[in-house]
């Protein structure tokens, strides 16, 4: 087990380390007037290193962080409730299902243009996050639960298994695992649509309104030094969520053999 890690480790670092070269081989091509606009990798990591050191940077980062993780989790939460009514009663279904395909067709700028005549700008990103994750939990758990296996259902009537029983420890235990998964992606689309709104909207402090003003100033290492850091905390957050449902699922297996 510890070497199939090593070799994962490994790949990862070989992946990244190429990507680098092609970076930096491409930074070195092109013609002195474009290099403004793809600095080098250690030109971006000096900028990033100048970040790091700055109070600011970290405030602006925390802030972001908890705007993203509050609209997620929300979302998370209503696309499960949302998702146990249509797939439970038809008249939630008939008022609620034609919302959330079209919460899903919208692109994310039209929300955020439209939300930024209602909701104060420290708000926003909360919302548009809440909004993009919502949908794709509510669909998950909506085809799971509609979907559900006939057997097990049958099963849960023998042993007398019903209400909210049922559905808690049986329909959603039972599709946890698709339910995870449709987390990992959101929380993705979390930090895209998240930031995204940061930069239209421009929180007083934010990694989207750090991302602005670089941008304006003509600053692109630091352009490119702020993505990275969005697509560094991106990696960590979906790794936590894996390792946290990893472990749960290792505790489960454990149990039952006890």
């Amino acid at each position: 087990m510890p070497n199939k890690h090593i070799k994962k480790t490994l790949y990862v670092f070989l992946a990244i380390a190429f990507w680098f070269i092609v970076w930096e081989a491409a930074s070195f091509l092109i013609s002195d007037n474009l290099k403004l606009f793809l600095p080098s990798p250690i030109a971006v990591l000096r900028a990033l290193s100048r970040l790091v050191t700055m109070l600011s940077f970290w405030h602006s980062v925390i802030l972001t962080l908890l705007r993203i993780f509050l609209g997620f989790i929300c979302g998370v939460t209503a696309g499960i409730i949302f998702g146990i009514l249509t797939s439970s009663f038809k008249l939630s279904d008939i008022i609620i299902s034609p919302a959330m395909r079209v919460i899903r067709a919208v692109p994310v700028v039209s929300f955020i243009i439209l939300a930024y005549l209602f909701i104060s700008v420290n708000y926003l990103p909360v919302f548009i996050c809440f909004l993009m994750v919502m949908p794709l939990i509510w669909q998950t758990v909506h085809d799971g639960i509609t979907n559900f296996d006939k057997d097990l259902t049958e099963m849960a009537k023998v042993f007398k298994i019903g209400g909210l029983k049922n559905l808690c420890f049986i329909k959603l235990t039972t599709i946890s695992d698709e339910i995870i998964s449709s987390m990992i992606n959101g929380i993705g689309l979390a930090w895209k649509s998240g930031v995204a709104s940061e930069v239209l909207c421009a929180p007083a402090i934010s990694i989207g309104r750090n991302l602005y003003r670089a941008k304006g100033n003509i600053s692109y290492d630091e352009v490119y030094a702020i993505t990275l850091t969005i697509v560094i905390l991106s990696i960590i957050i979906e790794t936590l969520i894996k390792f946290s449902y990893r472990k749960k699922r290792k505790a489960e297996e454990n149990n039952d053999k006890v």
